[in-house]
């Protein structure tokens, strides 16, 4: 079973973010791949990544917005973008896929967020008790008669 600790000392109000490394958009070019952090956000139905993170990474064809989502701010148009596929945490890969694509986001230290088209193939449980967040790609059966109560 690959477990994951995200965090060791969570804290609450604590923003989760996990490392994502992003395959280059021109698999032939060797580049030096460097973990950046997004956020985790189980409120988000799509993983969105920044313009300028994509653009990094050799990522410049972008698709006309699907339909408008709702977020936080309100009702908002993401252009979309085919990745080659990314990797969280140094552990847990997925394939090519299309990602929302953030104009112009001003966070620092995070390059977008991963929604839910990622999490919900994965287990991921908050503890505040334990201070901990752990995220897998198992399956854990001891959680059926937990969740079955």
């Amino acid at each position: 079973m690959q477990l994951l600790v995200l965090s060791d000392a969570f804290e609450s109000g604590t923003t989760l973010s996990v490392l994502v490394t992003l395959a280059p958009a021109n698999k032939s070019i060797r580049q030096r791949m460097h973990p950046f952090r997004a956020i985790l956000d189980t409120g988000a139905v799509n993983t969105t990544l920044s313009k300028d993170f994509l653009a990094r990474h050799g990522y410049g064809m972008f698709g006309a917005p699907r339909s408008a989502k709702r977020t936080a701010a309100g009702l908002v148009e993401f252009k979309t973008c085919k990745i080659g596929g990314l990797v969280l945490s140094n552990q847990f890969s997925f394939d090519s896929m299309v990602v929302d694509v953030f104009e112009d986001w001003q966070a620092s230290e995070s390059v977008g967020v991963i929604g839910m088209d990622i999490l919900s193939q994965m287990t991921f449980i908050l503890s505040h008790e334990h201070k901990k967040f752990l995220l897998t790609n198992e399956k854990i059966p001891q959680l059926g008669p937990i969740f079955r109560r």
